[in-house]
């Protein structure tokens, strides 16, 4: 039987990519307060909805890792060789991805990740015996998938998104949906 392909431009062929967590709390570790109220998890899938984009969801590294019974940690904790090699297989399992929707010409708006996270954190995470010393740099997981990109040639914006700085993650999502 051959399948039929429906060619019409039915799709808007723009996407994002998203964080498993920033869809699914319950995955998130223990320690680590859930974003609650309209909180930042229905504004953005809202935004996105509204403008007819549609989300990739990005799997968690921890979770193969530790399962789901894990404590929030720094990222020293995730800075192993064991921890790497998930994040490489999974980056390189979204790098594939990731080029299968250039190559049918989707527009992609970025990376939605999560700031403060030792894994998918893109502008700082949190680190140190305590798990609360801010560093400047993004989370194992992210490492893992710039590494790729760069190695692919490719480029992707990654936005990075704190409860408490929802309102300018939004524009900055608005701003990346105005250049798609």
């Amino acid at each position: 039987m051959e399948l039929e392909v429906n060619m019409s431009n039915s799709k808007t062929k723009k996407i994002f990519f998203i964080s498993e967590c920033l869809l699914n709390q319950n995955i998130r570790a223990y320690g680590v307060g859930n974003m609650k109220g309209s909180g930042s998890v229905a504004d953005i899938v809202d935004l996105l909805k509204i403008n007819d984009i549609g989300f990739s969801v990005v799997p968690c590294p921890e979770i193969p890792y530790e399962g789901l019974k894990r404590f929030a940690c720094g990222k020293s904790h995730y800075n192993n060789e064991k921890y790497r090699a998930i994040c490489s297989d999974l980056a390189g399992q979204f790098i594939e991805r990731y080029k299968l929707y250039i190559d049918d010409n989707y527009k992609i708006g970025g990376f939605i990740c999560v700031n403060g996270s030792p894994s998918c954190a893109c502008d700082y995470c949190y680190d140190g015996e305590d798990g609360h010393t801010k560093c400047m740099e993004p989370g194992v997981f992210v490492e893992e998938i710039q590494k790729k990109l760069k190695k692919e040639n490719l480029s992707l914006n990654f936005i990075g998104v704190r409860i408490k700085e929802l309102d300018s993650v939004l524009e900055k999502i608005k701003n990346s949906i105005s250049k798609l």
